[in-house]
């Protein structure tokens, strides 16, 4: 017994299989190549006698002039130069045989790697009635160009072409993205078995048969029982390698593809190819229960209706696609409408029609927000508890990714096969990814019976000691059940749901997402904060009060014994005005911000001369706390836009925190750099730094950091970031404790 592994090697054998150089022909006609202008024949056919009276041995070598009618030399010779000669119809010739009869012939012919080859057919003397032909040839391109649909199209052609053909059997069917086939139309005669809606693996065509069909519109097999005419040599005769025949109709088949068809009980098949935009987009395959030989008339005019499906192809489908488009972006356009009148921007998607769920066609969608309690939902969806478990998986496995879409979830995420009858498919977009939220669209599991034209597997015979795979030999439906995935989401939806996720982003509406995230938060923090607040300026003014009081009643004691002793007091007392004020100063700036209405007047500035500025500023602290204070500026002549003194306060502050937390010999070091369109600010010190479990705190209202020496309001830092971020820039930290700490602003370059 085979195991999967043996089929999956004997398929990529057979996809290997070079059926462009059979080294023979079908011998509906005869095949010779000719080199140079004196059209010297350099192959030839085994069965040429049909055609010459002559075999290989003697026309090799011999000039394809000296068979033709002399009449007709110069119009072969201006056929041949032809530009895109393949494309050409047949040239009628008169072929000179034994006595000097002549029977008239079909010629085509194309040029491939150098060597010119050329295919001969029998011609009919009565070439029948063009006019006719003609006519039937105006209604096929009539009866298509009234098709309103894809759908109408694909039927309207297969019945043209039987009607050209004469075919018993024509289907056309159309590839999926794995490339099996699927019949999606089919005109037939009662005789013959219908196989609409059935599908055919992508094993029965297999890569390279594709990519034949891509280069030739048509191929025909007038009877599958056909002995091969080999070609002599079956050499290139330029290049040594085999005669590459991919382009010729008169090609040999394989035989696995020949006894597939017998399995069929078909004797005679014509293919015509139908291509979208470069890419094979299926066929049109017919089918006689007898040898049929089409002539090629009838073969023109089926390639004619192949070649004008696929140009409608492309437009059928952008129609279709267009009007859905349309549709879809008027649900976004009211979704958009609703959301901005909505508080709850999630109701907003959700309670009014239309809903998320008629923008992709889902059966359930959810506004999920990463570490929210509660999940806004319609439809179908899992559970709250499942979809948060999605989205962590999602900002893990998809980071960066706007927009993710799957219709088969629990192959990519084995826990979604739990829930697989609710969400086999996926669509998510991040709004935006770096804030975790999340819109999320679901589409149930399609249990679907899949009808196959036969056992789709692969028969493996041993023939000759080793496994050889056989077509099957039934056609009889064979239905296969499919779980766990679902309708797959169409290009125009998820190119619909990416213009939904830039609208959002674009109106701002990501900050209504955040207010929703953070208002039940709000009022906790504000009373929490006020509390703080409390606690925190009463103990910081307990103690520069008592200091004042004590200098206050020293002084109105008279307990003052000399100027030395009222020279401290009088510094004292003046250190604890200076922090009182600070604080009072924090206060303020903290409901400033709280309010909205901390500003900034922003101009052009020489960070030159803001850092030198707050450098000599703290000098004298430096200098007699026995710490090098330095300033290092790295960007000559540039300029920022910020307000002065804002930026001063930044620095004073930084500064001072630096000092605070520096001891004796050490160094603190300002600095400035250009990055990008921003101007970078350092502030490096070597105290003791800060422990890495803080390091996220820092910033926050009231924060202080444990085991800190010197203690504060903990405001500092707070007022720091906002009055950055009103300036547009950033504000970050990098410390390790036990060697020192980078403190980094960023502001706006001004542009020369």
């Amino acid at each position: 017994m085979e195991t999967s592994q043996d089929i999956s090697s004997l398929l990529q054998a057979c996809e290997k299989e070079p059926i462009h150089i059979p080294g023979a022909i079908q011998p509906f006609g005869v095949l010779v190549t000719v080199d140079g202008p004196q059209l010297i024949i350099r192959n030839a056919s085994v069965n040429c006698p049909d055609a010459f009276g002559l075999g290989p041995d003697a026309l090799l070598g011999r000039s394809l002039a000296e068979l033709v009618d002399g009449s007709q030399l110069q119009e072969l010779d201006r056929y041949l130069r032809q530009d895109n000669l393949r494309e050409q119809a047949p040239f009628g010739i008169r072929l000179l045989g034994d006595g000097g009869t002549s029977a008239r012939w079909e010629l085509s012919a194309h040029e491939y790697q150098g060597c010119l080859i050329v295919e001969l057919e029998p011609g009919r003397e009565n070439a029948g009635d063009t006019f006719s032909f003609h006519h039937r040839i105006r209604d096929a391109v009539q009866c298509l160009q009234t098709s309103g649909t894809l759908q109408q199209l694909c039927e309207i052609a297969v019945q043209q072409v039987q009607a050209i053909t004469g075919f018993d059997r024509v289907m056309l069917y159309q590839f999926t993205e794995e490339w099996h086939g699927r019949v999606i139309a089919e005109a037939r005669l009662p005789h013959m078995t219908s196989f609409l809606g059935h599908h055919f693996p992508a094993s029965d065509i297999p890569p390279q048969a594709r990519a034949v069909f891509l280069q030739n519109w048509v191929r025909m097999i007038p009877d599958v029982n056909y002995v091969p005419a080999a070609i002599e040599p079956g050499t290139n005769p330029r290049s040594g390698a085999p005669l590459d025949l991919g382009h010729a109709m008169l090609r040999s088949v394989s035989p696995i593809h020949l006894e597939y068809l017998r399995n069929m009980e078909v004797r005679a098949s014509l293919t015509i190819s139908l291509v979208d935009s470069g890419k094979l987009w299926g066929l049109i395959a017919c089918h006689h229960a007898s040898p049929r030989l089409v002539d090629t008339d009838s073969r023109l005019g089926a390639r004619m209706v192949g070649q004008l499906v696929s140009a409608q192809l492309h437009l059928k489908e952008s129609l279709e696609n267009m009007h859905y488009r349309a549709r879809l972006r008027e649900v976004q356009q009211r979704l958009l409408a609703f959301m901005e009148q909505e508080s709850d921007l999630a109701q907003g998607m959700m309670k009014h029609s239309p809903t998320l769920l008629d923008l992709a066609a889902a059966q359930g969608a959810a506004a999920a927000i990463q570490g929210d309690v509660k999940w806004t939902a319609i439809g179908k969806t899992p559970s709250p508890e499942q979809i948060a478990e999605l989205v962590d998986w999602l900002a893990s496995e998809q980071a960066g990714q706007p927009m993710y879409c799957t219709d088969r979830l629990s192959v990519h995420f084995p826990p979604a096969h739990a829930y697989k009858d609710i969400a086999s498919g996926l669509l998510a977009v991040s709004i935006p990814k770096s804030e975790r939220h999340y819109i999320l669209w679901f589409r149930p599991e399609a249990a679907d019976t899949i009808t196959w034209a036969g056992n789709p597997e692969k028969a493996v015979i041993i023939d000759g000691g080793q496994p050889r795979l056989h077509p099957r030999k039934s056609f009889h439906s064979w239905r296969e059940t499919v779980s766990g995935v679902a309708m797959p989401w169409k290009k125009v939806e998820t190119e619909v749901i990416a213009e939904f996720r830039n609208s959002i982003l674009a109106i701002g509406l990501q900050r209504e997402f955040r207010k929703e995230q953070d208002a039940r938060a709000r009022a906790e923090r504000v009373s929490r904060e006020k509390e703080n607040m409390v606690n925190v300026v009463s103990h910081d003014l307990r103690t520069p009060l008592a200091v004042v009081r004590m200098s206050s009643e020293m002084l109105q004691h008279g307990d003052v014994s000399n100027a030395q002793m009222l020279d401290a007091i009088v510094h004292r007392g003046l250190r604890a005005s200076t922090a009182i004020e600070q604080l009072a100063n924090n206060v303020l700036d903290m409901a400033k911000m709280d309010a909205g209405t901390l500003s900034v007047a922003q101009k052009p500035e020489d960070p030159q001369a803001l850092v030198q500025e707050a450098v000599d500023l703290a000098l004298p602290i430096a200098e007699k706390k026995g710490v090098l204070l330095q300033a290092g500026l790295h960007a000559p002549g540039e300029r920022v836009c910020c307000d002065r003194a804002r930026i001063t306060q930044v620095f004073n502050n930084l500064i001072g925190n630096a000092l605070k937390f520096t001891a004796a010999g050490g160094r603190i070091m300002v600095s400035a750099r250009p990055d990008g369109d921003m101007l970078v600010f350092c502030v490096a010190d070597t105290g003791i730094g800060i422990a890495a479990d803080q390091l996220p705190r820092i910033f926050d209202r009231f924060y202080q950091e444990k085991h800190a020496q010197q203690q504060g309001a903990g405001l500092g830092l707070a007022i720091v970031k906002t009055i950055i971020a009103i300036h547009g820039g950033q504000l970050w930290v990098e410390s390790v404790q036990g060697e020192g700490s980078r403190f980094y602003f960023s502001l706006p370059r001004k542009k020369p």
